[in-house]
């Protein structure tokens, strides 16, 4: 597991920030990746960010405000997408 992220959670005004986790990859994207992005709930991502949280906080995080994966649809995409200087809606959508 990793993360990465901007923290304004603390801070307790409505200012925006990110937060990235990773967890090892499971059915549908091991095939390309051996890491996949673990999605939080937003309570969840708040409870991760908060100062002085303890490993076993974290592991009940995950387990509980983890979105599943079956919850997600996975579809290949154009090569293009791993370019950060490609935008566009059309980068996502299925290869046939």
């Amino acid at each position: 597991m990793a993360a990465i992220g901007s923290t304004p959670f603390e801070r307790g005004d409505d200012a925006e920030g990110f937060l990235i986790v990773t967890s090892a990859a499971d059915k549908g994207l091991v095939d390309i990746h051996d890491r996949r992005p673990l999605v939080l709930s937003p309570g969840a991502a708040r409870e991760w960010m908060r100062q002085g949280i303890s490993g076993k906080e974290v592991e009940e995080i995950i387990t509980d405000g983890a979105v599943p994966t079956d919850k997600f649809t996975w579809h290949a995409v154009k090569r293009a997408v791993g370019n950060v200087k490609n935008q566009g809606e059309e980068l996502i959508k299925p290869v046939t």
